[in-house]
C-alpha cells in the first residue's frame, strides 16, 4: 500500500492542534508535505490543476483519492469555524487577484482586458468593495444624556438666593393679598407648604365648600 492510499488527515489534524510536540515519521511527514503542495497549487493554479498534478505522481494516486486529499488540504488549513467565512473569502479574493494579474500581464487584446475586468469585479464583490461603507452614527445620538435634578443651586455652581431678601420683596408688594404672598413664599421655598390649607383653598376657588 502506498503512502497516499490511506488518509492520515485525522492524525495530522490532531498533531497540529496538539502543538506538533512530537516529530512525525517519514510517511506522515510526506503526507503532510503533499497537502501543503496541493494547497499551494490550488492557490496558484486552481483546483483542477492541483488534482491533476497529484494524479500524475509516481505513486499513481487515483483521481478520487486526489480529490479527497484536496478536500483534506482545505480542511487542514482552513478548519477554524470561527473564521471560516472570512478565511474562504480572503482565499478566493487572493486567487482572483492573482488570476487577474496573470491576465493583465499577458493580455494582447480587448477580450483579455474584459476577462481582467471581470476578475477584478468578482474580487471586489467577494471583499464587499462594491457595497457602500456603513454609515457611522454620531456618538452623541446613542449616548444617554445624564440629567441631574437638584433643589440646591450650588450643585450647578449658582449662588443660592437670599430668601430673606426675597421674602421682604414679596411683603412689599402691597397690591397682593396676604394669601397670594404666602403662596409666592411657598413656591420660592421660603416657608413650608401647608398642603391641607392649599387643598382647602382650591376647594374654595372651585366652589366646593
Amino acid at each position: 500500500m502506498g503512502i497516499f492510499d490511506k488518509s492520515r488527515f485525522i492524525f495530522l489534524q490532531d498533531h497540529i492542534q496538539d502543538g506538533s510536540k512530537k516529530p512525525l515519521n517519514d510517511e506522515d511527514e510526506k503526507y503532510l508535505n503533499m497537502l501543503f503542495i496541493i494547497n499551494n497549487l490550488r492557490r496558484k493554479y486552481g483546483k483542477d490543476n492541483a488534482i491533476a498534478f497529484v494524479t500524475k505522481l509516481e505513486e499513481k494516486i487515483s483521481r478520487q483519492r486526489a480529490n479527497e486529499m484536496y478536500q483534506e488540504s482545505i480542511n487542514l488549513f482552513y478548519a477554524n469555524d470561527s473564521i471560516e467565512r472570512d478565511a474562504h473569502r480572503n482565499m478566493m479574493y487572493d486567487d482572483l487577484l492573482k488570476a487577474a494579474n496573470v491576465v493583465l500581464a499577458t493580455a494582447t487584446n480587448s477580450k483579455d482586458m474584459e476577462v481582467y475586468g471581470d476578475l477584478m469585479t468578482k474580487a471586489a464583490k467577494i471583499k464587499g468593495l462594491d457595497q457602500p461603507d456603513p454609515v457611522k452614527v454620531p456618538t452623541e445620538l446613542y449616548q444617554r444624556n445624564i440629567k441631574i435634578y437638584s433643589l440646591n443651586p450650588k450643585s450647578i455652581n449658582i449662588e443660592p438666593v437670599n430668601r430673606q431678601a426675597l421674602a421682604d420683596k414679596i411683603d412689599s408688594l402691597d397690591e397682593l393679598k396676604e394669601r397670594d404672598k404666602k403662596r409666592l413664599k411657598q413656591d420660592a421655598q421660603i416657608i413650608e407648604i401647608d398642603f391641607i390649607e392649599m387643598y382647602g383653598n382650591q376647594e374654595a376657588e372651585i366652589g366646593l365648600e
